[in-house]
């Protein structure tokens, strides 16, 4: 088995969309290529402090399928300014193998953005929607120890603020409906690093490729897309990127049939 010596580097700005990063003094994570997940089976990052309370900001599967433990906890929809998401993580793990790799989602500082040549410094914010979820405190320590099974494919700790979102429950208790004086909640988000060795940006004709192929243990990698892409326009938060992307998906499937 391979082991490559890999440091959980946070976003390159570890404020962006006022988020916080994991210390870079933590210890390196250890990566396994062979399996494609960080040794020890958990994402990286856990040295870090968690918000209290903890709040979990979901925007892939999270959305649409969250932990059973889940249930009954407090949740509003919700979104985080000054980044993106983009199918741009390996996933060998869960909706593909080591041998076909699948696509998943991972969220992209707009100064990653920047220095991947993916947007320009004087465009709008990006906004990315997705799930807040209220953690019990005695529930913490078992969800975490879950997520952090669930993202071990390369994804690490980080904190970042949430805004109420439009659109169907989108609004938390605590909040006005305007943006500029809603107060923002600290929430922890799970994020593949542009440094994460799964970490791959493909053009939208390569990702549909892959996405209608891989299938991985948790299913095939076209459900993960589907049904965040349905999710979220359910709730009124369409991603025309994640739209057109499942057009493309299908039409593959169709002709492969």
């Amino acid at each position: 088995m391979t082991k490559t010596a890999t440091p959980p580097v946070p976003p390159a700005d570890a404020t962006a969309g006022g988020a916080t990063a994991n210390p870079a003094t933590a210890a390196p994570a250890v990566w396994d290529a062979d399996a494609g997940v960080w040794v020890g089976d958990r994402a990286a990052g856990q040295e870090g402090s968690v918000p209290s309370p903890l709040w979990i900001f979901g925007y892939g599967s999270l959305c649409w399928r969250p932990e059973a433990s889940f249930a009954g906890f407090e949740r509003f929809n919700g979104e985080v300014v000054g980044w993106k998401r983009l199918f741009a993580q390996k996933s060998m793990d869960h909706r593909g193998t080591p041998e076909f790799p699948g696509l998943v989602a991972t969220l992209v500082s707009d100064a990653d953005l920047e220095a991947l040549g993916q947007r320009s410094a004087s465009d709008p914010p990006s906004r990315t929607h997705g799930v807040a979820y209220l953690i019990p405190e005695n529930k913490a320590e078992e969800v975490l120890a879950g997520l952090d099974f669930r993202e071990k494919g390369g994804y690490t700790r980080a904190t970042v603020d949430v805004l109420p979102a439009g659109g169907e429950g989108g609004q938390k208790e605590d909040t006005t409906s305007s943006e500029d004086t809603a107060v923002p909640t600290p929430a922890l988000l799970y994020t593949g690093t542009t440094s994460n060795p799964n970490f791959h940006v493909p053009s939208i004709d390569e990702a549909a490729d892959t996405i209608a192929l891989a299938v991985g243990p948790s299913g095939p990698n076209y459900e993960y897309l589907f049904s965040l892409s349905q999710y979220l326009e359910k709730v009124g938060t369409p991603d025309p990127h994640l739209m057109e992307l499942s057009d493309m998906v299908r039409s593959r499937i169709k002709t492969r049939a």
